[in-house]
C-alpha cells in the first residue's frame, strides 16, 4: 500500500473523500483475501498484487541476480529526485532482525552507500502501532 500510494498511483475509487489512495482494504488481489488474511502472501503474489493494482512491477529474485545487480537497483531507486516514478520493496525473513513473524515486504526507503546500509521502511501498522 505504501509503495503505491508513493508512486501516486490512482486507485480508481476514493480511500476517505476525498482523497484517492490505496488501503489493504482496496487492494486488488491475486489470491482471495481470507486466503492472505490468514495465511499472507508469497513472492509471485506479492508481484501479482502490485500489478493488479497498475505498478509495472519487475521481479528481482536474489536466487538470480548477483548482489551487484541489486546494489545497482539499490542506488538507482535512492538516488532519484522528486516525483518518485520507481520504489524497490524487498522481501525479507523478520525472524532474522529478532521481530515476530518471518517472511515480509516493504519498501526501501534509503541507502547509504558507504557504510552499505539500507533503510526499510516496515509498514506493518496493525504489528507496531
Amino acid at each position: 500500500v505504501m509503495a503505491l500510494n508513493a508512486l501516486q498511483l490512482d486507485p480508481g475509487r476514493m480511500w476517505k473523500p476525498p482523497w484517492r489512495w490505496f488501503s489493504e482494504e482496496m487492494l486488488m488481489s491475486c489470491v482471495p483475501t481470507e486466503l492472505v488474511k490468514r495465511e499472507g502472501i508469497n513472492f509471485d503474489e506479492f508481484v501479482c498484487m502490485c500489478r493488479a493494482n497498475g505498478a509495472k512491477a519487475v521481479a528481482f529474485r536474489a536466487d538470480t541476480s548477483t548482489k551487484e545487480q541489486f546494489l545497482e537497483h539499490l542506488e538507482k531507486v535512492t538516488s532519484q529526485g522528486s516525483p518518485v516514478d520507481i520504489q524497490l520493496c524487498v522481501s525479507y525473513s523478520r525472524s532474522t532482525l529478532q521481530q515476530t513473524g518471518d517472511g515480509h515486504f516493504s519498501p526501501v526507503g534509503g541507502y547509504h552507500k558507504e557504510s552499505r546500509r539500507v533503510l526499510i521502511l516496515d509498514v506493518a501498522r496493525f504489528k507496531y502501532p
